[in-house]
């Protein structure tokens, strides 16, 4: 009798098992699909640290030294595309260097070149690689004359 119960239940869980692995793959797909969606809907912090950028007609605002700097974008930033960046930044602060590093995929240092307008504007170009990441998260880092860390602005590029 005790045989006769335990084949029963055998054959419920075999005949139950095709809808529990579908239903372990949907779950499984899902959770994959929110997982990589909310790269592209995190704006509030990138690595941890804060000026990630939400492009408002291509510009940003973030922060150097606490106080208001502005980004300029001539274009939303893509791979193997030649971008205008102009920055308005903090009057007494200078640029001593400047450049656009990969945060989730090592791209190398892609220099940006700035001139000088004076009174804080700085304006400039850069071109970033081609990646394989269909969302690719960069740095942008600005050195600033006198200050002993760097400044970052975030920003997301996707494919």
């Amino acid at each position: 009798m005790l045989n006769n119960d335990n084949n029963k239940r055998s054959k419920i869980l075999h005949s139950q098992l095709p809808l529990v692995a579908i239903v372990v793959v949907a779950v499984c797909v899902y959770l994959a699909h929110k997982f990589q969606s909310s790269a592209l809907k995190d704006t509030s912090v990138v690595n941890g640290i804060g000026n990630s950028c939400n492009f408002v007609n291509e510009t940003c605002e973030f922060l150097i030294d606490d106080k208001l700097a502005i980004a300029s974008f001539s274009t939303m930033p893509k791979p193997e595309e030649s971008v205008t960046v102009k920055l308005l930044i903090p009057e007494g602060k200078n640029i001593e260097s400047a450049w656009i590093e990969g945060v989730n995929m090592y791209m190398g240092k892609i220099p940006v070149l700035l001139d000088s307008d004076g009174k804080g504007k700085w304006s400039g170009w850069f071109m970033l690689g081609s990646c394989s990441e269909p969302v690719m998260k960069w740095q942008l880092r600005l050195n600033i004359e006198g200050m002993d860390s760097p400044s970052y602005l975030y920003f997301v590029t996707q494919q």
